[in-house]
């Protein structure tokens, strides 16, 4: 699943628009623009409608996911220390902590801050918060609707550049960024990968060299880093960024002023992004990584100072993934009809087994009670089980004895200790309480006589009497009668 995200960078004097296609293959610049001016005054929101007019008509931004940046000087920087680490408590008090030294009043202004993790801070949070006045904030987006964009970031510019440059691998542990455009620059600290402080300045050209200024901004930085956050900030190295920066006489005077390392920003050299080839277009990275920064921030998820997170909360992503959630809510809704189908078939056959085991059911009682009037199937199944129920009772009680000895038991007692060979016919059997009485034939007294030793032996008659041993009528057979005491 792919995403096509628009990095707008706005300035006073130029737009810069980069898009990006996010895939797993990787991304891919697929179209940019740029356009400056010069300003007359404070008048440029008509030269930047038109350059946005232009990119919403040549460039295809069906889908796409949009993401600004608004001049870093229309914001304010404060680095404060709060005594917790949620985020929820330190958004209720962050704007008490800022107001004593708030330029505007607090219910005029937006605030958004970042977090900045040091070792030694224990149970304080350092924040960098940023600010800017809600009427101001309001008119860039107002501006970006018009021509029916909607972005879900709004952040400053540079800032999406210093935070792609300090999460590449290959950047020291301690560095600054400048953005520079016309007579401005904005300074960027960054230490172990995360902005520490940001620092706008203004300089002259008529009074001062760029250069120059840019050197005074870079110390002033790099001591306002030591003494706010209580940290050893000692830069490598200076990147550099925005319109004629890579004039080489322009990277060695500060190069010497500082005896620092300074480098000139390239994010399709550095971080590998494929360039499409343009026939009409050459790409400038002076003029076009600010707005590439702001694709890739977005693309790799990296989060950080964002002035429209409120407002486009609602919204966020929908443009992007509406296709997939509609396929997927679809396909939902066909597997969710299927189970239902599946669930009435599977109750329509329950109901038709249940019919037909009540019709079992039925034909057995009123084959069991034919004089029974009951037309209700539960309550012949209740009134069999309470017939079975009464009959195994009524078993148990005629055909065991007092001592808990079930009749098979005795009759297993009484053929185990008579032996296979003795010539016995049993022909009654009666089980009383307390004792047992037997009946049968034999072919001697004598066998009488042994049937009674042999029972007596046993494990549960404890007295066998001969209660009658008498010949038959043939002569032939000794009729027998045995009382056996349980």
């Amino acid at each position: 699943m792919s995403r096509k995200i628009l990095g707008l960078d706005i300035r006073k004097n130029s737009v810069s628009a980069v898009v990006v296609v996010s895939s797993i293959k990787g991304d891919e610049v697929e179209a940019f623009y740029h356009s400056s001016w010069k300003v007359n005054g404070e008048e440029h929101t008509a030269d930047q409608i038109r350059a946005l007019q232009t990119i919403v008509e040549n460039i295809d931004l069906s889908e796409v996911e949009c993401v600004a940046s608004f001049p870093a000087e229309l914001a304010s920087y404060r680095n404060i220390q709060v005594p917790f680490k949620e985020t929820r408590k330190i958004k209720q008090v962050l704007q008490f902590e800022l107001e004593p030294t708030m330029p505007l009043p607090i219910d005029q202004a937006v605030i958004d801050f970042q977090n900045i993790s040091h070792p030694k801070q224990h149970e304080q949070t350092c924040i960098l918060a940023a600010v800017i006045e809600k009427e101001k904030l309001d008119k860039f987006i107002s501006d970006l609707k018009s021509v029916k964009l909607n972005p879900q970031v709004a952040t400053i510019s540079g800032y999406s550049i210093a935070m792609v440059i300090a999460k590449q691998a290959s950047s020291p542990n301690q560095f600054l960024v400048v953005d520079v455009y016309d007579n401005r620059a904005t300074l960027f600290a960054i230490s172990s990968g995360q902005i520490q402080t940001i620092r706008s300045i203004v300089f002259s050209h008529s009074l001062t060299r760029p250069a120059e200024s840019i050197c005074k901004g870079v110390v002033q930085t790099a001591s306002a880093v030591e003494d706010i956050l209580g940290i050893e900030f000692l830069p490598e190295i200076v990147f550099i960024t925005g319109p004629e920066t890579d004039k080489s006489d322009f990277k060695e005077e500060i190069a010497g002023s500082l005896e620092l390392a300074v480098k000139s920003v390239d994010l399709i050299q550095d971080t590998g992004i494929h360039l499409k080839e343009f026939v009409d277009q050459s790409w400038i990275p002076e003029q076009m990584d600010n707005a590439l920064a702001l694709a890739i921030a977005e693309s790799s998820g990296s989060h950080g100072l964002n002035f429209h997170r409120r407002q486009f909360a609602a919204k966020k992503h929908w443009n992007a993934y509406r296709k997939d959630i509609i396929q997927t809510a679809i396909l939902a809704g066909i597997i969710l009809c299927l189970l239902l189908l599946n669930l009435f078939y599977d109750f329509y056959s329950m109901s038709r087994e249940i019919a037909g085991l009540e019709s079992q059911i039925s034909t057995i009682y009123k084959k069991a009670f034919p004089d029974s009037a009951i037309e209700d199937t539960f309550v012949q199944q209740r009134q069999m089980r309470v017939e079975v129920d009464e009959m195994k009772n009524q078993f148990t009680t005629q055909g065991s004895t007092g001592k808990d000895l079930r009749s098979i038991d005795i009759l297993n007692e009484i053929s185990g200790v008579l032996p296979k060979e003795m010539d016995i016919e049993l022909d009654n059997l009666v089980i009383g309480p307390d004792n047992v009485t037997i009946a049968g034939d034999t072919a001697t007294f004598n066998s009488v006589d042994e049937m009674k030793n042999l029972l007596e032996k046993g494990n549960f008659f404890q007295k066998v009497t001969i209660s009658s041993a008498n010949s038959d009528k043939t002569g032939k057979r000794i009729s027998f009668k045995l009382k056996l005491d349980i």
